[in-house]
C-alpha cells in the first residue's frame, strides 16, 4: 500500500482512532520587510532630478531624501546581462548572458540562458515564504525559447515569480505593446485603448497583484520587481507629459550637459573640481549644428524628458499606495538602471530606429525634419541623438554597450526608514550589479538557498553591501570585471583600466588607457604612460576572470551580424512551409519573421468573400515594417510596410465566392525586392518594387483575420481599428525560399 512517509500523525480505521496533522506552512518570519525594485531601462547616471537633471522627477527625489544615494554603483552595461546579475547575484557570462538573450552563438557565456543551478531572487524569497510579483520587461529567456511551443524552465513562473504581467523581448512599443503576458499565457488583447501607455500600466497591475495578496493575506511580505521598459527605444511618451518640457531643451545639450554637472558638484554627488569629459567626437557642438535641424534634436529630448516624468509620476502612485497600506516604512525599495544612456540613435537621432537593426541606412535628415511632428507618438519608433545619451551620462564618458563610466555607472537609490536612518545621505563606496541580491537577502534576514532546481546552488559571485546601506560601513567589494560587445574594463581598489572598440571593426586588444577613480571621478584622465605596471596588473586581471568567467570568444560585430546568430535547428526550423489557422492568437515574430527575412517567400490566403464582407485577411508586423492583405469595398488590397517606406499594390476586384489569394515575393540582394499578386492562381498585379526586405526591428508577428495592437498600415487603423474581416477564413500559408546573398 501507499505509505505517506512524511505524516506525523496516525490513521486509525475511524476519525476517533486517528490523530490529524497538518504539516507546517512555509511563513516569512515576523516583521519582514517588503521589497520594491524599480528598474529603469537605458536612464543615465544624471537624468533623475536627484542626480543633477532639470527632469522633475519629484517622486525619485523624494525616495533618495528618505534613504541613500550611491555615487560608485556600477553595471553590466546592457540589459540582458544587468538584469540576470540582479536576479542571481553572479556575473552575467557565468550564467550565460554575456550578451543580449535573443541569440546564441554557441559558446557558453552567450546562450542567454539562465542556468537551473543559479538560484534566483525570486526563486529565494518564494522559498522563505514572501509573495512574489514581476511587471514590465523579462529578456532572460533565448528568442528560440520565448515561442508559444519553446521550452519554459526559464520563463519567469519558472524562475520563481507568483504573477509576471509583461514581455519577453528586450523593447516593445509603449502604446502598443506587442505580447503582454500573464504568467505563461499571451492576453487574449485584440487592440489597447487609445489612452493606454505601458508605464502606467505596469505599475497598476503591479498595485493591483499587491492589493491581492493583501486581501489575502493581510502580513505576507511581498517582492515587487517593476523591471519598466523606459526609458529604453522607441523613445515614445503621452503628450501631456512631453508638453511639460515644450522649449526647455532648445539651448542644446553642451549647455545641458554643464548645467547638470554644476549641480552635481553644488548637490556633492561628485567631489569638488571633477572635469567635465571632452565631449564624444560623435556629439557635435550645438552651436555648430545647422539651426534647421535643432528643433528636431529638442523634440527628442523633450520626448526622453516626458517618459522620464512620466516613471516619476508612477513611482509616486507606488509611494502613496504603500503609505496608504502603511507598509512604507518597512519597505525595502531600491531605484536604478540595468545601463547609462544610449549613443545609438547617431549624430541626427531617429524617428523610425528600428532600421538600425535591419542594417538599413539613416532616412534624410529632410524625411526627419518632416516627421518631427510625429515624435513621441505612436508612429514613431525614435531614439535621441547621441549627443543627448552624452547628457544622459554626466559627468562620464561613454554610453551603453561600452565599458566607459557613461556605460556602467548609473544612479542608485536605497529607502527603507525602518532602518535606514541617515536619510539623504550620500555613498560613495563601491557597489556593483551582483551584490544586489546577496545585499537584498541579508538585510530580509533571508538565507541562500542550498539547492536550486534539485541541484546543489552555484555561490554567488557577489557580497552583500547591507552595511554599506544601513550604516555606511566600508565596501567589502575591491575590484570587478566589465566585458560587454568586446568592450573591457576592470576595476581595482581605485584603479580602472578600460579598452573600447569600434563596433564593428577588428578587435584592438591592446589600446587600454588607465583611470585612478578615487582622483579623477570622471575617468577623464588617461595615466597609462604614467603607472605601466598598473595597467599591466590590471590587464591580466581582466584576462583571468574573463576565462574563469566564460567571457571569451569576443565578438565585436554590428547588430545584424550578431542578431543573425541562432541555433542549427532554430535557422532549420525557418526553412520549411508552415500553415496558420484562423482564431488563434498572433504568432509569434520569431516563428514567422525568419520565414520571410531578406528572402523569397510566398504567402496565400484561403478564404470565402460574400458581397460586402470586408476587415484583414492576414497582416504580419507592425509600424515599424510589415504587410497587410485586406478587403474594403469588395477589393482585394495590400500595403507594404518597408521600415517606412511604404507601397501599396493596385486594389483587384473581388467577386463573392472562396478565392486564394497569393503574395509573392522576390528578395533581389541588396536589400531590394519585388512583389506580385496572383488572385485564385492568375496574376493580377505584376510584379512591382517593394523594398527594402523585412528583416529584424519588428516587433508583432503574424495576425489572421485582424491586425491585433500595433497596425501595419496606420491609416487603415484609423479607418477601421484592428479591423476584424466579415468572411471565413479557412488557413493562412507560408512558403520560405532562397535567402538573399546580401
Amino acid at each position: 500500500m501507499t505509505e505517506f512517509t512524511d505524516f506525523a500523525g496516525k490513521i486509525g480505521r475511524t476519525r476517533e482512532e486517528s490523530t490529524p496533522w497538518w504539516p507546517e506552512r512555509r511563513e516569512a518570519r515576523a516583521g519582514s520587510p517588503n521589497i520594491v525594485i524599480v528598474y529603469m531601462d537605458d536612464m543615465g547616471w544624471s537624468d533623475p532630478g536627484c542626480f543633477g537633471s532639470e527632469i522633475s522627477t519629484p517622486n525619485i527625489d523624494a525616495l533618495a531624501a528618505r534613504g541613500v544615494r550611491l555615487t560608485h554603483y556600477t553595471t553590466h552595461p546592457i540589459c540582458s546581462p544587468a538584469r540576470a546579475a540582479l536576479l542571481t547575484g553572479c556575473n552575467a557570462h557565468g550564467v550565460g548572458t554575456g550578451w543580449l538573450a535573443n541569440n546564441h552563438p554557441g559558446y557558453p557565456g552567450y546562450s542567454g540562458e539562465l542556468p537551473m543551478d543559479a538560484a534566483t531572487l525570486p526563486e529565494t524569497l518564494r522559498a522563505a515564504g514572501y509573495a512574489t510579483i514581476m511587471v514590465g520587461k523579462w529578456h532572460n529567456t533565448p528568442a528560440a525559447d520565448n515561442v508559444p511551443g519553446g521550452n519554459k524552465h526559464n520563463w519567469p513562473a519558472q524562475r520563481g515569480f507568483d504573477t509576471f504581467y509583461g514581455f519577453m523581448d528586450g523593447e516593445t512599443h509603449h502604446f502598443f505593446p506587442h505580447r503582454i503576458m500573464l504568467g505563461n499565457e499571451l492576453l487574449p488583447m485584440d487592440s489597447y485603448p487609445r489612452d493606454y501607455y505601458s508605464g502606467d500600466d505596469w505599475m497598476d497591475q503591479g498595485i493591483r497583484f499587491v492589493k491581492e495578496v493583501r486581501s489575502s493575506h493581510p502580513t505576507k511580505p511581498f517582492f515587487l520587481y517593476v523591471a519598466n521598459n523606459a526609458m529604453h527605444g522607441p523613445l515614445q511618451t503621452k503628450p501631456s507629459d512631453m508638453a511639460k518640457y515644450r522649449g526647455k531643451y532648445d539651448r542644446g545639450w553642451n549647455a545641458v550637459r554643464a548645467e547638470r554637472h554644476k549641480r552635481q558638484m553644488d548637490m556633492g554627488l561628485v567631489p569638488p573640481g571633477t572635469r567635465l569629459p571632452d565631449s564624444d567626437p560623435r556629439a557635435p557642438r550645438w552651436e555648430a549644428t545647422d539651426p534647421a535641424n535643432r528643433p528636431l534634436y529638442a523634440r527628442h529630448m523633450e520626448t526622453f524628458a516626458g517618459m522620464l516624468d512620466n516613471a516619476d509620476q508612477n513611482v509616486g502612485k507606488l509611494i502613496a499606495f504603500l503609505q496608504s497600506i502603511g507598509e512604507l516604512d518597512n519597505t525595502i525599495i531600491l531605484f536604478s538602471s540595468d545601463n547609462g544612456g544610449t549613443d545609438a540613435g547617431g549624430e541626427h537621432g531617429m524617428v523610425q530606429n528600428n532600421r538600425r537593426y535591419s542594417g538599413l541606412p539613416t532616412q534624410s535628415l529632410e524625411h526627419e525634419r518632416t516627421h518631427l511632428h510625429e515624435l513621441g507618438g505612436p508612429k514613431s519608433v525614435s531614439l535621441y541623438p547621441t549627443a543627448w545619451g552624452e547628457v544622459s551620462n554626466t559627468p562620464f564618458p561613454s554610453f551603453k554597450t561600452y565599458t566607459g563610466g557613461g556605460g556602467r555607472r548609473v544612479s542608485f537609490i536605497a529607502s527603507w526608514p525602518a532602518k535606514i536612518k541617515d536619510t539623504g545621505a550620500i555613498r560613495r563606496q563601491f557597489m556593483h550589479v551582483i551584490d544586489v541580491m546577496p545585499t537584498l537577502l541579508e538585510l530580509a534576514g533571508v538565507p541562500r538557498l542550498e539547492q536550486s532546481h534539485s541541484l546543489p546552488a552555484r555561490p554567488f559571485d557577489g557580497v552583500s553591501c547591507a552595511r554599506v546601506l544601513t550604516e555606511n560601513a566600508p565596501s567589502p567589494r575591491s575590484e570587478q570585471y566589465y566585458e560587454c560587445w568586446s568592450n573591457r574594463a576592470y576595476y581595482r581598489d581605485g584603479w580602472l583600466a578600460r579598452s573600447l572598440q569600434i563596433r564593428g571593426d577588428a578587435i584592438d586588444m591592446d589600446n587600454w588607457t588607465l583611470h585612478h577613480i578615487d582622483r579623477d571621478f570622471s575617468e577623464s584622465i588617461d595615466l597609462a604612460m604614467q603607472f605601466p605596471d598598473k595597467l599591466k596588473e590590471l590587464v591580466e586581471a581582466f584576462d583571468q576572470a574573463a576565462w574563469k568567467h566564460f567571457v571569451y570568444p569576443l565578438d565585436n560585430r554590428t547588430r545584424p551580424g550578431k542578431f543573425g546568430d541562432a541555433p542549427a535547428f532554430l535557422r532549420e526550423r525557418s526553412n520549411h512551409a508552415r500553415r496558420f489557422l484562423p482564431g488563434q492568437q498572433t504568432v509569434h515574430r520569431s516563428d514567422v519573421i525568419p520565414m520571410v527575412s531578406n528572402r523569397t517567400f510566398s504567402i496565400t490566403v484561403r478564404f470565402a468573400q460574400r458581397a460586402g464582407d470586408a476587415g484583414v485577411l492576414w497582416a504580419l508586423g507592425d509600424i515599424i515594417g510589415g504587410m497587410v492583405m485586406y478587403v474594403e469595398s469588395d477589393r482585394l488590397n495590400f500595403h507594404y510596410n518597408g521600415f517606412s517606406e511604404a507601397q501599396d499594390l493596385p486594389p483587384v476586384e473581388l467577386p463573392p465566392g472562396a478565392h486564394a489569394a497569393t503574395l509573392e515575393y522576390a528578395a533581389l540582394g541588396e536589400r531590394r525586392g519585388r512583389g506580385r499578386l496572383l488572385l485564385d492562381g492568375q496574376e493580377k498585379v505584376g510584379w512591382r518594387d517593394l523594398s527594402p526586405t523585412l528583416m529584424v526591428g519588428i516587433f508583432e508577428g503574424l495576425d489572421i483575420g485582424l491586425d491585433r495592437r500595433a497596425p501595419v498600415y496606420w491609416e487603415l487603423y484609423e479607418r477601421h481599428g484592428a479591423y476584424p474581416y466579415s468572411g471565413e477564413i479557412t488557413d493562412v500559408s507560408i512558403v520560405p525560399g532562397e535567402r538573399a546573398a546580401n
